[in-house]
């Protein structure tokens, strides 16, 4: 014998909620074929670790895009003076050794924290 569906569920909703409901739902047979295939979608492991994905990457690049932009910026302008005082013949070897190194170790430290935690999110997104 055949599993019939007898049992039904409601949901209460917005009236903004409904409209949103009825647009996602009208490309399917019917209301109960769009939450069956949305249950059995967002059901799968595989699914749900792929919107997980999504959301570490999401939150990878907001979290390195001012860091990046910071020690970009640094560097830009610490290389600048430097060209700077290079042409006007008064660059110090101190220069050097005081302020551009330490920027450039920074911006170096940063780039490989940035690299170590993009090899670890692709290494997620292997496993899925």
């Amino acid at each position: 014998m055949k599993n019939q569906r007898t049992k039904y569920i409601k949901v209460r909703m917005t009236p903004e909620e409904v409209q949103q409901f009825k647009e996602k739902s009208a490309s399917y047979s019917s209301v109960s074929h769009y939450i069956r295939s949305a249950l059995a979608e967002y059901s799968n492991i595989g699914t749900r670790r792929q919107l997980e994905l999504m959301n570490d990457l999401g939150l990878f690049y907001q979290k390195y895009q001012n860091e990046l932009s910071w020690a970009g910026g640094n560097l830009n302008q610490s290389v600048k003076r430097a060209n700077e005082l290079a042409v006007a013949g008064l660059l110090a070897p101190s220069y050097i050794q005081e302020v551009l190194l330490p920027i450039i170790l920074e911006t170096q430290d940063t780039l490989n924290r940035i690299k170590k935690d993009l090899d670890s999110l692709t290494q997620k997104a292997v496993r899925i």
